[in-house]
């Protein structure tokens, strides 16, 4: 199987509400790699993962979380 995420087509999800503050962290801890994105890109880590994470949390049931399209590869390797 292969996970997509952001996929036009995600009709699967997972609840992050409890490994949030981590995602949170780890996009902190890589400073240097966000400002290489440009001055737009993320300039505050929280509300940008917030904002993709919110809305799929509300279609979940759940404050935050994460959506993507399983494409099941099954015999075909």
């Amino acid at each position: 199987r292969v996970l997509v995420a952001a996929s036009p087509l995600a009709a699967d999800g997972l609840d992050v509400t409890a490994t949030f503050a981590d995602r949170v962290a780890s996009l902190r801890a890589h400073a240097a790699y966000l400002r290489g994105l440009g001055a737009h890109a993320m300039a505050d880590p929280e509300e940008s993962l917030a904002a993709i994470a919110r809305p799929v949390g509300t279609r979940l049931g759940t404050r935050y979380g994460v959506a993507f399209e399983v494409i099941d590869l099954g015999e075909s390797l």
